[in-house]
């Protein structure tokens, strides 16, 4: 089974490439593509650290939902990776970091450059599938990858238990 890639919600780019990454695991059917990303990316020796990060960055992304705090060992590990980029001056003088090195450093880079333009707050975890979307509600008040699915599901559960239906 290939990633959902076609649901809606799609960060723009270049944040899409951080959804797309934590997306490497489908937590709601058991699938996980974290093997091909590191092929297509010529990483096949990097699969501890990936999934290391991966995790890390869901965990964080998942404390993006209701504004808590995440674990610290998510900090420590997405920390650890920024401590090895460079930062810089973009044109309009703002702080940048610049990729270099390895898919997974690019992908740090587009996070703290997500962090730092407020971007990084609108990625969030679905409340059903764990999915990874980008909310792209004026309120930032979205909670699911798609209404017509996960939303759908969620409604139609709270309403059969409070007419106690099956």
């Amino acid at each position: 089974m290939a990633p959902r890639y076609d649901i809606p919600k799609l960060a723009p780019e270049p944040l899409r490439r951080v959804q797309l990454f934590v997306n490497t695991a489908d937590l709601g059917h058991g699938s996980d593509w974290l093997r091909e990303w590191l092929e297509e990316q010529r990483l096949e020796g990097e699969h501890d650290r990936a999934l290391e990060l991966r995790e890390a960055l869901r965990a964080l992304v998942v404390a993006n939902n209701d504004g808590r705090k995440p674990a610290p060992d998510a900090l420590e590990v997405v920390n650890r990776g920024f401590a090895r980029l460079v930062l810089g001056l973009d044109g309009e003088q703002r702080l940048r970091v610049r990729p270099g090195g390895d898919a997974l450093e690019g992908v740090l880079a587009v996070t703290a450059n997500a962090m730092l333009d407020g971007s990084w707050q609108r990625l969030k975890a679905c409340r059903t599938c764990r999915w990874c979307f980008y909310d792209y509600s004026p309120n930032r008040s979205a909670r699911w990858c798609s209404m017509r699915i996960c939303g759908n599901r969620r409604k139609t559960r709270a309403y059969r238990r409070r007419r106690g239906s099956p």
